[in-house]
């Protein structure tokens, strides 16, 4: 039976529901309950821009769950149902039920094509079901499911849209002598810096980041280039996440334009895999100085520059830093099927793909 989530108890209920099923799961990592919880009042009870829903037994017992908005996607103009956190036991009629209720909505609504799992609000991370890397834990906001989702998705209909992938590289001592060669090669033909992003001007760094993005070649990027006021939100969200240390962005001597950059996070997953989804302030605070992985978030070039050996360059600076913090892991991700370009990049200097996450999409009659 489907249960909509309405209140604030069926969204705990819903929340809540991957302790049960994660319960074993040796990688899993619980997200951080709270934080989740009010996001979700706002956009499921709230706004209510966004479905959630349940499968429960007779018993009231959830067996699954899965979340759904409708967003206009300007790049193919068309409404487009977008769902994430799609979590169910392994049980072909549990799934059916849930992404039956999901496409009577969307005919309700007059929209044809459904993807996933992809979360609009958050478009750069919970981006794809994963298909392989089960063997590693989930770096900081990226997803980790069950294996078994893939077959119950693909059995109701689902098809792969498109793959990305997250690319782990050796450790940070074998990949330093080629970010310093690459680096060595690309500063003697070009009059290139690499600034730490400053925090006490962000107006002014959003604003370069933005012009970066915006320049960058983006016929493989999903999604739309992000405004200065989205930047600006993310950058106040994730505030406790941020190093200045490993944030960095590159301008030409000269002229001070900016020409690339690239972002990147600690590993406070290692953190919240302790204190298993709930807000720890003093485990945060002492821990952080014992994380040891770095993920990159982003990094986009000018396509002036593109080719040329500046994204080794600015890595070879973030490498520099990563001694300094003790950091000897690195995963870079999640990057798009068909960008040959950042791909080959990271392969250069020892990185391979270890996981793989699928775009699903699937269209109806309506």
């Amino acid at each position: 039976m489907i249960v909509k989530v309405n209140s604030k108890k069926d969204l705990k209920r819903f929340i809540y529901f991957v302790k049960d099923l994660y319960l074993d799961d040796p990688h899993y990592i619980y997200p951080l309950f709270y934080v989740l919880y009010r996001e979700l009042i706002k956009e499921v009870l709230k706004s209510k821009k966004y479905y959630a829903i349940l499968s429960v037994d007779q018993n009231n017992k959830i067996r699954g769950r899965l979340l759904y908005t409708f967003e206009h996607n300007a790049k193919e103009n068309m409404d487009i149902c977008y769902w994430s956190y799609f979590d169910t036991y392994n049980d072909q009629l549990i799934a059916n039920e849930l992404l039956e209720q999901m496409e009577a909505t969307m005919k309700e609504n007059n929209v044809s094509v459904s993807e996933g799992s992809f979360t609009p609000y958050d478009p750069d991370n919970r981006r794809g079901v994963l298909v392989k890397g089960f063997e590693y834990d989930p770096v900081i906001f990226t997803s980790y499911n069950k294996a078994y989702y893939q077959e119950l998705l693909e059995m109701y209909g689902f098809t792969k849209y498109k793959d990305t992938f997250s690319v782990m590289t050796e450790e940070a001592k074998y990949i330093k002598p080629r970010l310093d060669k690459f680096s060595k090669f690309f500063a003697r033909r070009n009059n290139v810096r690499v600034d730490n992003i400053d925090f006490n001007n962000l107006e002014k760094e959003i604003k370069d980041i933005h012009s970066v993005l915006s320049e960058a070649d983006h016929d493989i990027i999903y999604q739309e280039t992000p405004s200065v006021d989205l930047i600006r939100d993310v950058a106040k969200n994730l505030k406790m996440f941020l190093d200045s240390r490993i944030i960095k962005i590159a301008r030409e001597e000269e002229t001070e334009r900016p020409v690339g950059f690239a972002f990147c996070l600690l590993d406070y997953n290692q953190l919240f895999k302790r204190t298993k989804g709930r807000i720890k302030p003093l485990t945060l605070l002492f821990g952080k100085k014992k994380i040891t992985k770095v993920r990159g978030m982003m990094q986009y070039i000018v396509p002036k520059y593109q080719g040329s050996g500046l994204n080794a360059h600015i890595y070879k600076y973030i490498y520099d830093d990563f001694k300094k913090m003790n950091i000897n892991e690195f995963e870079a991700g999640t990057m798009m099927e068909g960008n040959e370009r950042a791909l080959t990049s990271f392969s250069k200097f020892g990185g391979e793909i270890a996981k793989t996450y699928r775009i699903y999409r699937k269209v109806i009659e309506k």
